[in-house]
């Protein structure tokens, strides 16, 4: 029994000791093709063994994982993007519109700016109507000043909700994948004829 005891926690730690070594293994490499796109004057990555400058152009062969790509445009601005690699992949980087994000960022201010023209407009116009009124107000608001009010705060709440998406869409560089290429088939087909018999070779690359 104790043999048998002794084998079995052997076994358990051997177990154990196997399965914390393939857990440790390196992850597959895979080869991953990345090109600048257009105003892209320089990319690198970023990740677990540290930066890899790719330029605007190069032939990597990465470990599966998460890395942190950064591209610079040509004033010198910095845009980034998660990566994840988890197969052969052909990747176009371009970077992020500065120019869109400041004008995102003029519209959602300005956006914001007349939403709040239009909520003061309601406020006060609530607050001067109802001072002294009692009972059913309805008839006595100026409906010039609510319809205006409400078109105001509407018009801008939409103006803002615009500039935001133009922002959030120029925050991060863009990452394009190219479809992958069509494996390459070849083809035998019989070709039968009066005179003779054989086979036909076709194939696409």
């Amino acid at each position: 029994m104790i043999h048998a005891a002794v084998g079995a926690v052997l076994v358990s730690l051997m177990s154990a000791g196997v399965a914390r070594a393939q857990a440790l293994e390196a992850p597959p490499v895979v080869p991953v093709e990345i090109a600048a796109g257009e105003d892209a004057a320089f990319v690198q990555l970023q990740g677990p063994t540290g930066p890899i400058a790719c330029g605007t152009r190069c032939s990597l062969q990465l470990p599966q994982g998460r890395y942190r790509l950064l591209v610079r445009d040509a004033d010198g601005h910095l845009s980034a993007q998660w990566l994840p690699v988890l197969q052969p992949s052909h990747l176009t980087v371009t970077p992020a519109s500065r120019g869109a994000r400041i004008a995102g960022i003029v519209v959602m201010g300005t956006g914001i700016a007349v939403a709040g023209v239009g909520a003061f407009v309601l406020w006060a116009m609530l607050i001067s109507q109802t001072g002294d009124c009692f009972g059913d107000c309805g008839e006595r608001w100026p409906r010039g000043r609510l319809y205006g009010g409400l078109i105001t705060l509407t018009a801008g709440a939409a103006l803002g909700v615009t500039g935001l998406v133009i922002w959030r869409r120029n925050v991060h560089a863009v990452v394009d994948e190219a479809p992958p290429a069509e494996r390459a088939q070849v083809l035998l087909s019989p070709i039968t004829t009066r005179d003779t018999m054989g086979l036909a070779l076709t194939g696409r690359f």
